[in-house]
Parts: C-alpha cells; sequence; structure tokens
C-alpha cells in the first residue's frame, strides 16, 4: 500500500510514521499538532498566496522529509543554557542534515521550519559562477522561509505578516521574485537540481535580460557573503581586473590569442605525427619512458598513445575556445562578463541595493504582464501582486510603500485587460479608465482571503464616491475618491451591492 492516496488523513500516516522513531512524547505531540494546523490555515495560504503547492502536495513533502531525513529531535525551552546556540544564530532551529537530527524550540513553526531545513536541497549553480555559494545560501534560507509562512503569517482566520519569525527579510523576498516570475513547478524543481543536465540559473539570467536586477541580485550576494567566502572572491575578481586590463588593449590581445594558437597548432601537428606513425610512436614512447621514474612509467605503448589522444583533444578544444573568442560577439559577451564580475565588488549602501533590486523585477513583472490575455491568468497575477505588495523590504518597509517601484502601472494593465476583454474579469465600474483604476485598486486593497468573494456597492455624493467593500455580505472597510465627470459615466447601478469579479 503506498504511503499517500486519495483522501488520505495525515494525522493517521504521521502517528504510524512517529511510532517507528525515538523522539519524545512532547517531539511527536507537536509534530502532530503542526500538521493539524497546518491543514486548517491552507485553504487561506493558497488563495493568497496563488504561487503554492497543493495542501497534498505540501503536507506529504513534509511527512516525506520527516520519515526519511529526521532520527532525532531534541526541544528546548527558550531560557535553557542548550538555546544559547539558537539565540546566537538567530534562528528557531537548527540542523544536522548528515546526521538527520533538529536542535528546535518547542513550537509548531520552530519545527515546520526545522524539517524545512533538514530536508537535503541542491539549487544547481555552475561552479564558474564565483557568487555560487552566497546565491545557494540565499535560495535556501528563501525556500525554508517559504514555507515557514503558512504557520507564520495564517491562523485559520487572518493573513498578518510576522517579522518576528522572519530569519532574512530579503533573503525570502529575492526568493519570492523568483516565485512569483518562474512559479513553484520552476523552484521545487530547482530544490532538487544537482547536475549539469539543467541549468536554471541560465534561466534566470534570460528572463532578467534586458534590466539591471541580475547585476544588482550580484551585489547582495557579494555583500552577504561571509568574511571568508568574500576574501576567496577577491581574490577571484583581482584576476579577472588583471585579465580585463589585458583584453582592453584588442590588438595586444587577439596578437596573444594568434600565437596562442600557433603553439597549440605546432603542439598538434607533434602529436599527429606520433599517432601516424607506429614507428615514431615507439621510440617515443621508449624516450619518454627512460626519463621517468620506476612508479611513474608508462606499461604499454597503447597507454602512452591514449595520453596523447588526450592532449590532441585538450589542444582542439583550446584552439576552438580561442578561435570563438576572436569573434566580435563573443569578445564583447566575455569583455562584459568581466565588467559585470568586477562591477558587483564596488560599495553601494545595501538598502539603496535593495530597492533598486524590486525597481528592476517590477520592470520585468511589468514586461511579463503585457503579454497576458488568458482571464485566469489575469486573476492570477492580481493575486501575485496583491501578495506581493504586502511583503517587506526591511524592518520597516512594506513593498506597497515604495514610491518608486512603478508596481500601481503594472496593475493598472491588469485591471484594464480585465476589464475590457470581450468576456470581462473584473465589472467596468465608470468609463474613464483611471478613475476606475482607482477604485478597483483601493478595492483590492484589502487583506481579504479570496478576492473572488469581494463585493461592493457604490454612492455618488458631492464630488466624490463612495465605496463600501465587503468579503460576501460582511463589511470590511469603505472609502471616497474625487469624481468630477457626469453622473452617466457611471455603468454600474448605485445603492446595489455587486460581484467585483464577475
Amino acid at each position: 500500500m503506498k504511503l499517500f492516496s486519495k483522501d488520505n488523513d495525515y494525522n493517521l500516516i504521521l502517528e504510524k510514521i512517529l511510532d517507528s522513531k525515538y523522539f519524545s512524547s512532547n517531539s511527536k505531540s507537536l509534530l502532530l499538532s503542526m500538521i493539524y494546523k497546518i491543514e486548517n490555515c491552507y485553504e487561506d495560504y493558497q488563495k493568497v498566496k496563488n504561487i503554492s503547492k497543493t495542501k497534498d502536495e505540501f503536507l506529504e513533502k513534509i511527512i516525506d522529509t520527516i520519515k526519511k531525513y529526521c532520527d532525532n529531535i531534541k526541544l528546548v525551552e527558550p531560557d535553557s543554557k542548550d538555546a544559547e546556540i539558537l539565540k546566537k544564530n538567530n534562528v528557531l532551529a537548527l540542523t544536522n542534515e548528515r546526521e538527520r537530527s533538529i536542535l528546535s524550540y518547542p513550537t509548531e513553526i520552530a519545527l515546520l521550519y526545522a524539517i524545512s531545513d533538514v530536508l537535503p536541497k541542491y539549487f544547481y549553480i555552475p561552479d564558474d559562477f564565483i557568487l555560487k555559494n552566497s546565491f545557494q545560501n540565499t535560495l535556501v534560507n528563501g525556500y525554508n522561509q517559504n514555507n515557514l509562512e503558512i504557520l507564520a503569517d495564517f491562523n485559520g482566520w487572518s493573513w498578518d505578516i510576522n517579522l518576528k519569525l522572519k530569519n532574512n527579510i530579503m533573503d525570502n523576498l529575492i526568493y519570492q521574485n523568483l516565485l512569483i516570475l518562474f512559479g513553484i513547478n520552476f523552484m521545487d524543481d530547482w530544490t532538487e537540481c544537482s547536475s549539469t543536465q539543467k541549468n536554471p540559473l541560465q534561466e534566470v539570467k534570460k528572463e532578467f535580460m534586458g534590466t539591471k536586477y541580475f547585476d544588482i541580485l550580484c551585489k547582495y550576494l557579494y555583500i552577504n557573503s561571509s568574511e571568508k567566502e568574500k576574501k576567496k572572491i577577491d581574490k577571484i575578481i583581482e584576476r579577472k581586473k588583471i585579465e580585463y586590463d589585458r583584453i582592453s588593449n584588442k590588438s595586444k590581445f587577439f596578437e596573444e590569442i594568434k600565437n596562442k594558437k600557433l603553439t597549440y597548432l605546432k603542439q598538434l601537428e607533434k602529436i599527429d605525427i606520433l599517432l601516424n606513425d607506429k614507428e615514431k610512436l615507439m621510440k617515443k614512447y621508449i624516450s619518454v619512458n627512460l626519463k621517468l621514474d620506476e612508479g611513474k612509467k608508462f606499461t604499454t605503448v597503447n597507454s602512452y598513445k591514449k595520453i596523447l589522444e588526450l592532449k590532441r583533444e585538450k589542444y582542439l578544444n583550446q584552439i576552438n575556445n580561442l578561435g570563438n573568442l576572436m569573434k566580435p560577439v563573443n569578445f564583447l559577451n566575455y569583455k562584459k562578463e568581466l565588467e559585470d564580475s568586477i562591477k558587483f565588488s564596488e560599495y553601494q549602501e545595501p538598502h539603496e541595493i535593495n530597492k533598486n533590486l524590486q525597481i528592476e523585477f517590477v520592470k520585468v513583472l511589468g514586461s511579463v504582464v503585457d503579454f497576458i490575455e488568458d482571464s485566469e491568468e489575469i486573476i492570477d497575477y492580481i493575486y501575485r501582486i496583491r501578495y506581493y505588495k504586502n511583503l517587506y523590504i526591511d524592518e520597516n518597509t512594506q513593498i506597497c510603500n515604495i514610491k518608486d517601484l512603478n508596481l500601481d502601472q503594472v496593475l493598472k494593465k491588469l485591471i484594464f485587460k480585465g476589464c475590457n476583454k470581450e468576456k470581462p474579469v473584473l465589472r467596468k465600474i465608470v468609463s474613464d479608465q483611471d478613475i476606475n483604476y482607482e477604485i478597483i485598486k483601493n478595492i483590492l486593497d484589502t487583506k481579504i482571503m479570496d478576492l473572488q468573494s469581494i463585493k461592493f456597492e457604490l454612492l455618488l455624493k458631492e464630488r466624490k464616491l463612495a465605496v463600501r467593500v465587503y468579503e460576501e455580505e460582511v463589511y470590511d472597510k469603505d472609502f471616497e475618491i474625487d469624481y468630477e465627470n457626469p453622473k452617466k459615466d457611471i455603468l454600474i447601478k448605485q445603492n446595489k451591492i455587486l460581484k467585483l469579479f464577475i
């Protein structure tokens, strides 16, 4: 029988797994309580997030992680000596992936964080990306914060972002940027991607092409690298600066490449002579062996021949690479790559980096929205933007309070599309597009979980439009906006409660 099937009782499944684990009764009770709370909150969480797994997928992942990767859980009270290491690291829990162990505060949220953290995560990034370790750390931290949201920000009846439980606000925001643009499947696949068969980083770079997002992201990753990691990166940057200076004299650089190619071609010619002449190959084999120490001698002429063939392949690749580098487009790309690597180490105020990163993200988001026509996608991105607006960029500032982002323009595009489709998905309230946008934007500025349950009524006062907003029949808020247009421009009945989403 499969562990998971349709209509699962997850508490029962977890209980069976816990029977085989040597956890304390408190740990077992807390894990069961955690599952119960997740089930209770998940519907609201999924509506608000709109880029999440299904409840079954989420719970199955947690339970599977407990089964495979958790062998020891130690709960520590906040005022105990054992908790000092958690306070020092400013985390809810610490995990040891190799030993499959967890040290955690005795709360459901702390355990959820620990279970997310103990799961092996790869986030494959090529070795030649010099900020690899820092980016992987950001992605892992963002992944953990993303999983933590359901218990940290939702309680079964409300949505309230709990900053006290966020380990790193910007790591989370960067992860949410990627999640909004690429979706949950892409990010989950990247979590498990450990080989060169796929290169998600290349897809990310491609998506942000034409903006400064990736350049600014590199600055952020550099600043947030550990001092030890920074020293390694600085050494690589220094080598790249030398290389950049070297290639800046283009004619001299191309002359060096030509000379290198000639050297490799000569070596290639020598190898080809040996490989095509058995007698010369044998003489060379004997000559080489005479010069080598006893333990390093070639055992047969064929073993020596294989070494020559490998060298030949290496020289061919080097000649090919040098030839490609001489092509104008490749040379310019190589030069830009070096420039970018040097630039990100230049100092910039962290808060400016964080804000500029989101300015560039919104540019990309706007470009994506330009191509959206499908009704479901319009609604989908309205949810995503509402969620994104409520995220924090630092301890005091939400995204919606940063004026330079132009996020309103992105939402305006969506509202225009939603109201003006052949079969509209949003109710058009007044004929003036700008006023219509202002009304709908203010209606959507709500913590109502299910936006499609929003209803509203409209009343024209003297030079004002008064709007009252409901969640189904329950009052949520009201607001007024200036209105100088004729009464005939109002396209709906006044004093009548109507659904916003049609």
